[in-house]
């Protein structure tokens, strides 16, 4: 259980982390002025709201849907790494925190499923 609950602490400060760094990606550094800021607040951090509820609770069927919505922020911030912008942090942050949760959030569901068939057998 304590590997359980390890993999899931992952995962929430992951899933934490990658929201305030995209807020912070999206109101501090510069953009073009013809897409306005709340555009970008809507496209990039309203899809981390939906699953919030069953990731703070622990459910693990919200866990894995949302482990593959974080392949969209895991292809966005590469493909912002490779374009070579002069901010390079905020994209390697996405990376970095959109993967950890893609792979503690598919660990906690192992590691939940294996104590589950351990315990009614």
């Amino acid at each position: 259980m304590k590997l359980a609950h390890l993999f899931r602490v992952i995962s929430l400060l992951s899933f934490f982390g990658l929201l305030l760094s995209l807020l912070a990606w999206i109101i501090i550094a510069e953009h073009s002025e013809n897409f306005p800021t709340a555009a970008w607040l809507i496209i990039g951090v309203m899809p981390l709201l939906f699953p919030l509820r069953g990731i703070l609770y622990g459910k693990t069927y919200t866990h894995a849907w949302a482990s593959f919505l974080m392949l969209f922020y895991l292809a966005h911030g590469i493909g912002e790494l490779y374009s070579g912008d002069a901010i390079f942090c905020y994209p390697l942050l996405e990376v970095v925190f959109s993967s950890s949760f893609f792979i503690s959030a598919n660990l906690y569901i192992r590691t939940l499923a294996k104590l589950r068939k351990n315990a009614q057998t």
